[in-house]
């Protein structure tokens, strides 16, 4: 079966009408969206629209949020991630997530890398662990600044370093997919410039989803675009199409400032 000239079976991840409920209150009403490897998908919308709760479905962070129930079907490569089976701590290392505020451990640049390769025993001994952190914070563009100093706190780093080494730990666990939830908000432009142009590179290796208020931004990175409205997802489609041609009214009506 084909959808938007693509074999179904192309998409990393599919999900199939996604409700999520937080107690009585309905924060996703139906969502079915589907997600092509090695590209950058944007969530836009106005706050509150459920962009962050829906990402947060796709590596069960929801989990974790007390009288949060999450139903309908997320498959990645094709495999139910709310299969009663799933293992949820290798699902994170599958799929992993950079916050809005960098939140780096109060531990060394090093091991706040090597964490993630030493929890999941992914490296066989200390020359694989120390190859895994250079080349992650290669990945992440930081190396060449923090090389002679791995032993200092992550805390230490400027806000724009300190995010981009929460995405070397996040990568340093090989995942397939990354989430990043506003990853530049709490940034400056020169900082955001940097981390855009990180992400450009990185979905040439991952699937990238990213939640952002900043519709430049998402016109900027990403080749496909969701706009959301109170839980509903209202148009999908080519980004460029999103912004030049929106097909509905109220993403026109978002994209022109008439609402937000």
């Amino acid at each position: 079966m084909r959808e938007n000239g693509k074999m179904k079976n192309d998409y990393k991840v599919k999900t199939e009408n996604i409700t999520v409920d937080y107690g009585e209150k309905r924060a996703l009403h139906g969502i079915n969206l589907n997600i092509s490897s090695n590209e950058v998908t944007s969530l836009i919308g106005p706050s509150g629209c459920g962009k962050s709760t829906f990402i947060r479905c796709i590596n069960r962070m929801n989990d974790l949020i007390d009288g949060c129930k999450v139903n309908g079907k997320i498959l990645i490569d094709n495999e139910d991630i709310n299969n009663q089976n799933m293992d949820v701590v290798e699902l994170r290392a599958k799929v992993g997530m950079v916050f809005q505020k960098p939140n780096p451990f109060p531990k060394s640049i090093f091991d706040n890398v090597a964490y993630g390769p030493r929890i999941h025993g992914t490296v066989k001994n200390k020359e694989e662990l120390e190859n895994m952190v250079r080349k992650s914070l290669k990945r992440a563009g930081l190396w060449n600044e923090v090389h002679d100093r791995l032993d200092a706190s992550g805390l230490s780093l400027s806000g724009g370093q300190q995010q981009r080494l929460c995405i070397a730990r996040a990568i340093a666990v090989n995942p397939d997919i990354l989430l990043m939830d506003e990853p530049c908000s709490a940034l400056d432009p020169i900082a955001t410039a940097v981390i855009e142009e990180l992400i450009n590179e990185l979905k040439e290796r991952y699937t990238i989803m990213i939640v952002t208020h900043s519709m430049q931004q998402a016109a900027r990175l990403s080749q496909k675009t969701a706009y959301f409205h109170l839980g509903e997802m209202i148009e999908f489609g080519d980004t460029s199409s999103i912004f030049t041609n929106p097909k509905h009214e109220m993403t026109e009506a978002y994209i022109s400032g008439k609402i937000g």
